[in-house]
Parts: structure tokens; sequence; C-alpha cells
């Protein structure tokens, strides 16, 4: 009978197993500002007796998880820079992987054995409030998200021998984890009370008993060391962890399979019908070494398991190293992940998985989805976007039958059913200044697919000068202006409301800030909605903008230019230079007067749509600008400004009106005569 290389768990552990627990060596990492960051090991019998084994005195330790002997980790410098390293379990000693940089880094990070992959948790980029999951790279550091909302804000995670994934939330809820999907299911509250919101916490199995062990900084601001029943969430608490210090990045060694059983598969794929049919092929090559490098001199048992029905199917007396091949048939269409191993008589090896869609899928949502002001018309929103290539599941899907559906989200109404092609143009707009978005939904005979949204754009009646945008709230100005990320360095500007309490400007303001990358020159825009402009008139532009109060010594700066819409088509500076700005904390308006020249087209005197943006120009060292207001106002005045009595007694001179013709001496109102203006009652 061969070894079982997952052990069985059960809920009445043995005496034994319950003492090689006890024994067993955890490791962690403090964290600042309680003491130096260091490693330390400590049994999980006896959490408060720990031994400091190593520093890396490049960055302050944020997250990690071990990988055999190994503790991979992630800190920030003093710049706030994210870096990558590894230390030395045994000895202490430690080694940069690499520099990421300006990266939202892990809170939490934890080793999959079953698919020798490294995971980790993060404050997701694309949604408030909830948590990301990614990969990383042992090799470069490399995070690649999975799932950019896990619909809960986690503080730890951990993945048992057989590769579930379990996280914590910030809450002090227990969630078991689809690790294909990112889909949670609650456990249970285990009722710890963390300290803080940003504080990070650590979770890890011992993967030989199934224990789950929690390293939590709660409340009362020590760390400590609970265990976490898996099936209920109930928490035990072990003991302190040394004198309390934040301890993240813990980690219990584990070896995950016996020298003498065989490698993993290789070249596992499972390809489904080009068809659509309800049949797919699996693939893969045996091993044809052990974990000790040695050839396999006996046949092995390859071992595949679909997820769907839990049924296994064992193949005896495969030759090691062989390509080998199996159809499957699928009941019904659907979702399909498979699970394949090779073994011998000293064990399993590691697992490989495989996921695919069986059947006809739904069609994926449409790339590319993008809203533009239409050229020719003001009162029209082009959209544009590229078919779907792929299924919503990565599966066949009939492309003969696809069609879209266009729903315009500002009112949810669906403007436009059952297209063929891959653009539409929205001509029936709102009568107001909107903000729109539109979501074009994906379909065909088989049903209605994924949907993309595209970008905002801001569209309707120009506004008309004086124009006058408080960033008050977003309401009122904020969201009818539009942010272009000029440079495309991922730093563009952003809206924020109340934040400026820190300057001591006083609540109920919102403002555009604008915070460099700190490798790019700023080229970073807000641009106005449509305003009416007049040939031949005379503007005044003003921006009211200060810089930050945290570095104050840095300069800003910007310029004001000329947009034909929100893109860089056309876009013009307005004068010369760049204005600098250097009065932390104090908002002072900045001032530039223009003029609109006469096409040569059509009538003197003809009005049009065009926009005005504010550009940061800063250097990339520097802090942030922030704009709270901007305005436009027209210099010229339409109006007849100065009337006068004079000249009125010369009683040969012609008259005329103010449309330049001759009319009678005795004619009311007002009259020009003798170059003078004239009031006539």
């Amino acid at each position: 009978m061969r070894k079982l290389f997952f052990p069985v768990l059960t809920l009445g552990l043995t005496l034994s197993a319950l003492s090689a627990a006890a024994q067993k060596t955890a490791y962690g990492y403090t964290m600042m500002p309680s003491s130096s960051p260091t490693m330390v090991s400590f049994t999980v019998e006896d959490p408060t007796s720990t031994t400091h084994l190593g520093s890396y005195d490049r960055a302050e330790p944020r997250s990690g998880a071990a990988v055999k002997g190994v503790l991979y980790m992630m800190g920030i410098d003093e710049d706030f820079y994210t870096w990558f390293y590894r230390m030395d379990m045994a000895t202490g000693e430690s080694e940069t992987i690499k520099k990421l940089g300006d990266i939202t880094i892990p809170t939490d990070m934890a080793y999959d054995y079953s698919t020798e992959t490294m995971y980790s948790i993060a404050n997701s980029e694309e949604v408030d409030g909830v948590s990301a999951l990614s990969t990383v790279n042992l090799e470069n550091g490399t995070i690649t998200c999975v799932d950019n909302d896990l619909g809960c804000f986690c503080k730890a995670i951990a993945i048992d021998a057989r590769g579930q994934m379990y996280v914590m939330g910030n809450n002090g809820i227990l969630y078991k984890v689809n690790k294909g999907n990112g889909d949670t299911e609650e456990i249970g509250q285990t009722g710890i009370h963390f300290a803080g919101w940003w504080n990070f916490q650590s979770m890890e199995f011992d993967r030989e008993t199934g224990t789950l062990y929690l390293a939590a900084w709660t409340a009362d601001e020590k760390s400590v060391l609970y265990t976490i029943d898996t099936a209920t969430a109930a928490a035990t608490l072990v003991g302190t962890i040394g004198d309390g210090t934040h301890t993240i990045a813990l980690s219990i060694p584990y070896e995950p399979a016996d020298g003498s059983a065989p490698e993993r598969v290789t070249d596992f794929t499972v390809t489904p019908d080009a068809n659509g049919e309800l049949k797919a092929t699996l693939s893969w090559t045996n091993p044809s070494k052990d974990y000790n490098g040695n050839d396999l001199d006996a046949p092995i048992s390859i071992e595949y398991t679909n997820s769907g029905n839990g049924v296994t199917t064992i193949i005896n007396d495969c030759v090691p190293g062989e390509a080998m091949t199996v159809e499957y048939e699928a009941p019904s269409t659907g979702m399909y992940s498979f699970t394949i191993i090779a073994c011998n008589a000293a064990g399993a090896s590691l697992e490989q998985t495989a996921e695919v869609w069986i059947g006809h899928d739904l069609p994926a949502a449409v790339t590319g989805a993008k809203a533009t002001l239409n050229r020719t018309s003001l009162m029209m929103n082009d959209l544009t976007w590229e078919a779907p290539v792929t299924g919503a599941h990565g599966g066949y899907f009939d492309t003969k039958t696809l069609k879209y559906d266009i729903i315009r989200v500002n009112d949810n109404k669906t403007i436009a059913q059952n297209l063929s092609g891959t653009s539409f143009t929205d001509v029936d707009l709102l009568h107001d200044l909107t903000r729109y978005t539109y979501r074009i939904v994906a379909k065909n005979d088989d049903g209605v697919g994924e949907a993309a949204a595209t970008n905002d754009l801001v569209n309707g009646p120009a506004v008309k000068c004086p124009y006058d945008a408080e960033f008050n709230t977003w309401e009122e100005s904020g969201q009818y202006w539009t942010v272009l990320d000029g440079n495309d360095d991922g730093y563009p500007f952003v809206w924020y409301n109340d934040f400026m309490n820190m300057f001591g400007q006083g609540e109920g303001k919102g403002y555009y800030i604008y915070q460099p990358s700190e490798v790019f020159y700023a080229h970073d825009f807000i641009i106005s909605p449509p305003i009416e402009f007049t040939e031949g008139h005379e503007y005044k532009i003003t921006a009211t903008v200060s810089n930050d109060d945290i570095a104050g010594y840095r300069e800003e700066s910007f310029r004001f230019y000329t947009f034909a819409g929100y893109d860089l088509n056309g876009a013009m500076p307005l004068g010369d230079e760049a204005f600098t700005v250097k009065h932390p904390g104090e908002f002072r308006d900045y001032s530039f007067t223009f003029k609109v020249e006469d096409d040569g087209l059509g009538t003197a005197g003809e009005t049009f749509a065009s926009f005005i943006a504010l550009c940061c120009t800063s250097h990339y060292d520097m802090g942030m600008l922030l704009v709270s207001r901007l305005t436009v106002e027209d210099l010229t005045s339409d109006a007849i400004q100065e009337i006068s009595m004079d000249g009125m007694n010369d009683a040969d001179a012609p008259c005329y009106n103010v449309a330049g013709q001759r009319v009678n001496s005795d004619a009311s109102g007002i009259i020009i005569k003798n170059g003078h203006k004239m009031l006539k009652h």
C-alpha cells in the first residue's frame, strides 16, 4: 500500500499528533516600531519564548510566507518603495531578489504546495474596501492579479496541504476561497478584534496535522497566537508571541513529499472540443524521476479527479516519462476542474490542476469599449469596441449569432439592441450637461454573455461664460471635468472631498489633486466640459491652486491649455511659460488672458464649443498640486458700453443704428453720430 501524500484530517486528533504539533517550530518576522524588525522562531506550544535569527536592513517587513526552508518577504523602504527578498530560516541570512518600486504591498502571503504557487492578498486597486487575490513570482517578485474583488477586506491568508485557501476578514470572519474564481464562502466569526484598519496579520497551516494558526495583532496592541477551527471558525488562544511585538509572516516549515515519490506530471492540459461538443482531451507527460532526482525504475500509477463529481480515475502500470492522453465525456455544459497526481510505493507527487469550460460557452465581454465625442456634432457620443474572441469562461462560443445591446447607465436606458457591428452613435443625449457611461452587452443564440463598461464621457449643451467651477462637491462641478493621464504613467489627477482638512482649509471642500509618480515629469490634465466661445472675444482663465503642506519646500508648476475634446489631438498650451506654485496650504489665483481669433470661415463673431484645461508640469520628485477652482470670463461684451449725448447738436451729421444702417436724425434708440454712441427717446 502506498503512503498517503496528504494526511487524512479528522476532528479527533490522536495524542501523538497533538504532541507533534506542540513541538513544531514556527517562524515569523517582527515589525516596527515596537522593536527592530527581525526574523524570529518559537514553538507553537509556547510562543512566548522567541529566538532572534536575522534581519534585512533595506526595508521594513510587511508580509511574507515560507517555501520549505526559505522565508520570502515583502517590505518597504523609507521612500515607500517595495522590496522583495528572502531569508534562510536556518541561518537568518538575507538576500535581495528585486526592488519592486511603488506598488500596492501585500498584506499577507501564503504558499500553495499543491500547485507550487505563492499567493498574496492586498488592497484592491479596482474596488474600494475589498482585497484582491494575486500570485507572486518567486524569481522576480512579479505580482499578477487573479481576482480584484474577493468580496471582503482581508487581513490574512493561508492554504492547507491539499490547496484549499482561507482568508481572515478585517471583521474577524473566516472565509473559504475558491482559488479558480476568487469566490468566498463565509465559515464563521472568530470573535477576534484586530487593532486598526491597516495593521498586517498572518495565518499559516501546520500542513501535517491540518491545524490553522493565526498570528493576530489584537485590539490591545499585542501579537498573540490562536488556533482556528476551519469547520466552525472557533478561535482558541495559545499565547502571546514573544513580548507581544507585532509579528507577521507566520510560517511553519513543510516538506510536501517523500524523496522517493514521483515528481509532478508535466505538460498537463485539458483541451475542450473545438466545436463545443461535450467532450475534452486530457494530456500529460508522466514524471521520469523522483524528488531525489533518481530515475523511476518501476511503473507508476496516475490518478486524475474531476472536481465536479469527485470521481477519481486510476490508471495503473504507467511508464515513467511517457506522454499520455485520455478522452473525457462531460455530462453537461459547464466548468470542469481536473487534478492529477503520480504515485508509487513511496508516496504521491504534487498535484497538477487544469480547469476548462466544456460545451457551448456564452460570449465574453467586448474589449476596448470606448466612448468619444462625435467630431461633427457636440450633442452625440460615438461608441466603439472590439468583438470578444473567447467565451465568458474561456470556452467555445458561437460567433455567427453574436450580437450586442447597449445600455446607457445614466438613465438605465437600452439605446440599441441586436447590433451586429462594433460601433454606435448615441444621438439622443439628455438635455443637461451629463457624465455618460455605457455598458455593451455581448450575446448570442445561447444566451446573454458578459458586459463591458466604457470610459466616462462628459457631454451636453456647452456652458456659457462666465463659467465658474468651484470644486466644493463632486455634484456641483467636479463631475463635469475629465482627467487625462497625458504621459500615461498611471498617476493622473484624482478627486478628493474633505481631504484638505489636514491643510487647515476647512470641511466641505473638494479638490482635484495631482501627486507625481517620482519617476516621470508630470504631463497630466483636468479638462473642462464644453464651453461656448465667440470669435474675436478676449477671455481670462483663472485657477485657484496650492501645493501640499507635507513637503512645502517643493515647487509645483502648471500651464493652461485649450483642447478640441478629451484627448491630446489638437491640445495647445496657452502662454510661453508655466506658473510656479510655492505657497503650501495657501490657495492663490493664477490667471491668463487670451483672444479667440476669427478663423476666417463663416461670419465674424461666430460662437463655437471648445475646452480649456489645466496641465500639471511638475518635476517628478515634487509633492502634490491642488486645484480648488477654475473660472473662465469673457472680457469682451457684445453690448454698447459708452453712451453719450455729445455730438447731438450737429444736425447735418449722418446717423446710424447699431447694425450700421443709416437712419433719420429723429430716430429713437441708440444711434451713432459723429463717431459717438447716443441714446435718443
